[in-house]
């Protein structure tokens, strides 16, 4: 299970009510903050794990698949990245359920605005190629490690707190 921490502006968009007391995510990312951004006025949902900070972007349509295209797009990030096919593939099993809670960090939030304004498409670039840049930059809250290291340690060492 995963808690979904999402901006208001997404959980109106979603149609979703939050959880008022969310529980502990069971993932080794930890909860996951998301958000509704747009390019070139195309909706997508900014998507950043609260534990290591990794982004991950997917299309914001379709509500009710909202679940099983996030561990889709954590998994092409994992893999990409090089975690063992073992652990994405565990990782996704632990997505399956979501639950739907407020944001609570503005550390957080201050980072997906950060990547937010960092977003840069090229000329057919796929969502996670995207992403995986975006997960190269140094963020403050991990002290100024990068998302993608930060990820690929907490696989490597599951006892390691990061955020």
């Amino acid at each position: 299970m995963v808690v979904l921490r999402c901006t208001q502006k997404l959980l109106r968009r979603l149609r979703k009510t939050p959880v008022a007391e969310a529980p502990s995510s069971s993932t080794r990312l930890g909860d996951w903050y998301a958000n509704v951004i747009f390019v070139d006025r195309k909706p997508l949902i900014l998507a950043v794990s609260a534990r290591t900070l990794l982004p991950v972007l997917v299309p914001a349509r379709d509500s009710a698949a909202l679940g099983s295209r996030l561990a889709g797009g954590v998994g092409q990030m994992l893999a990409a990245l090089g975690v063992p096919d073992r652990q994405v593939q565990e990782e996704q099993q632990h997505m399956a359920e979501l639950v739907f809670a407020r944001t609570l960090s503005r550390q957080i939030l201050g980072s997906m605005n950060d990547f937010d304004r960092m977003l840069d498409f090229g000329s057919g670039e796929s969502l996670t190629s995207v992403a995986l840049r975006l997960a190269e930059a140094p963020c403050g809250p991990i002290g100024m490690e990068s998302p993608d290291r930060a990820a690929v340690s907490v696989f490597a060492n599951p006892s390691r707190k990061t955020l």
